[in-house]
């Protein structure tokens, strides 16, 4: 009978492998970074060095990647980049914690960027796992630019090894806002974005949505089954992360890891058209505006009490909700199912839709900051600041219990 492995790379457009060395026998968690055009790429390397000994082996794989065509001063870097690993790899690899990297250079244009270098790496990722037979193994996703605590990889695996039947996590992660070293501007501009993605998320716990968690692409991990089941990375060049995880965060075994850390940087980035580099470009000297508190209600009433406000019913109409919801009824034996059917179809994407929706033609974005205020109001937690660094502080406090099931 062919198992997950082998349907996986049926199915799906796989590369050939690249690292010919094999695995550890006991190999429990590979580490994948995409890597473009970047000049620190030593950094994050040695943060997971001076993580914490793990209990079994661990892999890092660096995806040194470019389009076709690219400018030379890119490629230039970027085998500068693979000389500094394979140079590190060397010195540093153990039994416990190997290195390794390899470039593609030559990426079609229509796919190049963040989405299939994870791809890449995650699939490399998976045939190590298939070799040594470990159907469990854990592909944890990190970033070049990004740096973590020491017990980083030991409670990850810790994780996984207590939760056998959890599926993936999202990793706790906060932005150095108080860099010395960074522009004050990016410190101040990457705590409103930083807030905001915190509100985001407590905003819709608030409201009942069963599937709020952060999606940041460098501070997540995934079992390999679930991985394969559900078809592996996408290759978007921006947002893959949020498209990804929306499939195994549904699967209802997604937890929250609040005891490691990730640092995400905090530098100006154009390589994407949205996500923290353009964010903080976007927000310097200026207020940054997100989806107003009242819209959340709208939704806390319709998910928790059954309550249709106009902006909701006029929305439902124009997707098609009723109907849907009579093929639901007909279909569910039960009222969990029918819960479930029911947030299949007011997904995450849904409900971005209809908050999209809502602000052109019900309400207005507000500030950040004074949207925060309501959230931290409705919730009856005391605050006495309202500037965005005491806020941020009094949201990143707001973490649900370490290991959290939805």
């Amino acid at each position: 009978m062919q198992n997950f492995f082998d349907t996986y790379f049926y199915r799906y457009n796989v590369l050939m492998p690249h690292i010919k060395e094999n695995p550890e026998k006991d190999l429990k968690m590979i580490v994948v970074i995409p890597c473009y055009n970047e000049p620190e790429i030593l950094k994050p390397l040695n943060a997971l060095l001076q993580c914490a000994p793990t209990k079994y082996p661990v892999e890092i794989i660096v995806v040194v990647n470019a389009k076709e065509n690219s400018d030379e001063n890119i490629l230039a870097q970027n085998h500068l980049s693979v000389k500094q690993i394979e140079e590190f790899s060397k010195q540093f690899s153990t039994k416990e914690k190997k290195f390794f990297c390899f470039e593609e250079n030559s990426l079609p244009k229509k796919h190049a960027g963040v989405g299939f270098a994870r791809k890449i790496g995650m699939d490399e990722a998976v045939r190590r796992f298939q070799s040594v037979g470990n159907e469990d193994g854990v592909i944890i996703n990190f970033d070049a630019d990004c740096l973590c605590s020491k017990n980083y990889l030991e409670e990850i695996e810790t994780f996984f090894l207590k939760n056998k039947k959890a599926e993936g996590v999202s990793i706790y992660f906060e932005h150095d806002i108080f860099d010395e070293n960074a522009p004050e501007d990016n410190r101040n501009a990457i705590a409103k974005y930083e807030l905001y993605m915190r509100y985001y998320i407590q905003a819709q716990r608030f409201a009942g949505f069963p599937y709020a968690f952060q999606t940041v692409g460098s501070a997540f991990a995934v079992r390999v089954k679930p991985y394969c089941l559900e078809g592996g990375m996408n290759r978007r060049q921006a947002g893959e992360d949020f498209y990804f995880l929306q499939k195994i965060i549904p699967r209802e075994k997604f937890y929250e890891l609040n005891s490691a850390k990730v640092f995400p940087s905090i530098r100006i980035s154009s390589r994407v058209p949205f996500g923290t580099g353009i964010s903080i470009k976007q927000t310097i000297n200026s207020d940054y505006n997100v989806y107003c508190f009242e819209s959340f209600l709208v939704l806390k009433s319709f998910f928790q009490n059954g309550e249709i406000q106009p902006v909701m019913q006029e929305f439902l109409e124009k997707n098609g909700y009723f109907e849907a919801l009579k093929e639901m009824k007909e279909n569910a034996a039960s009222k969990e199912t029918l819960r479930k059917r029911f947030f299949v179809w007011f997904d995450a994407f849904r409900l971005l839709k209809f908050l999209n929706f809502a602000h052109e033609n019900y309400f207005k974005k507000q500030t950040v900051e004074s949207q925060s205020v309501e959230l931290l109001k409705a919730l009856n937690i005391p605050f006495n600041e309202t500037n965005t660094t005491d806020l941020l502080i009094k949201f990143r406090n707001l973490k649900t219990e370490n290991v959290k099931k939805i």
